[in-house]
């Protein structure tokens, strides 16, 4: 499955509601991960249903039957409703449905759901079966020995990196603020940091100001935004950061930059 162009069939959602997806989805062709709506018979890989509809919710569970019938895989499925919660082990997005939220439920179910398998898909395609073991006992080996801190105050960019970690870490560690990160930082040890520009109270270049005056200063850090303009680049770099990234953030250009950073047998297997 491609992370960067994912399918969505709407079950059930009112007119008025897809016009403003439809809208939503063609803005995201312009960002990595991409949105598209498909008919239901058509293989999507998300379901985003209406279920304040019974109807709907009766075309959602005999599709889904269907599928079962056929032994293949049940999509994600994000349920779309008025209710603030309701018992349930899928997605959920409350309405009014807006084009930001459906856009960020989207995003969540996509980080969870596909990034690894793509990885793990790659890795099947290119590899023996015996070295498709020896690959992922060096995996398992290095990951072990290797810790992140990921500082970034959204839970989709959170949910993100924490599925581009795995990989290459045995634990990444999340912070949503200066002061979360600093006290993460004096009680443990991290080969490498991911950090977010723009963050609520102090912003990114000056904790990273902060974080190399300390006991991390010589742990490498990744600053992440979303400005891309010289000046920022300049800042970054007087802040003490090591490599600047603009979201979002190429597979292929993560990779690099966490391999040049982490000297593991990960590496060989990328």
């Amino acid at each position: 499955m491609k992370a960067n162009n994912i399918t969505v069939a709407l079950i059930g959602i009112p007119s008025i509601e897809e016009k403003r997806l439809d809208a939503a989805f063609l803005h995201s062709q312009s960002r990595h991960t991409a949105y598209s709506a498909i008919g239901i018979n058509n293989s999507p890989q998300i379901l985003m249903v209406n279920a304040d509809e019974p109807a709907s919710l009766i075309e959602w569970r005999k599709y889904r039957n269907t599928l079962e019938a056929e032994n293949k895989d049940d999509p994600p499925s994000v349920l779309v409703s008025k209710d603030r919660e309701f018992k349930t082990d899928h997605y959920q997005v409350r309405r009014p449905l807006i084009a930001s939220r459906a856009i960020s439920i989207l995003d969540q179910v996509t980080a969870k759901e596909f990034t690894v398998s793509e990885e793990v898909a790659i890795l099947e395609q290119t590899t023996t079966p015996v070295a498709k073991q020896e690959t992922h006992n060096a995996i398992d080996k290095s990951a072990k020995e290797i810790t992140a801190l990921v500082i970034d105050d959204s839970l989709p960019v959170r949910i993100q990196m924490d599925q581009a970690l795995r990989p290459f870490t045995g634990r990444v560690d999340f912070a949503e603020s200066g002061e979360e990160a600093f006290e993460l930082i004096n009680t443990n040890e991290y080969q490498i940091i991911f950090l977010d520009v723009v963050l609520p109270g102090m912003d990114g270049y000056e904790i990273c100001k902060v974080i190399k005056q300390g006991k991390a200063k010589d742990t490498p850090i990744i600053m992440l935004t979303g400005n891309s303009s010289p000046a920022d680049k300049i800042k970054g770099k007087l802040a003490g950061c090591d490599t600047y990234l603009i979201k979002p953030v190429g597979k292929a250009i993560f990779k690099e930059v966490v391999s040049q950073y982490l000297s593991s047998p990960v590496n060989a297997a990328m």
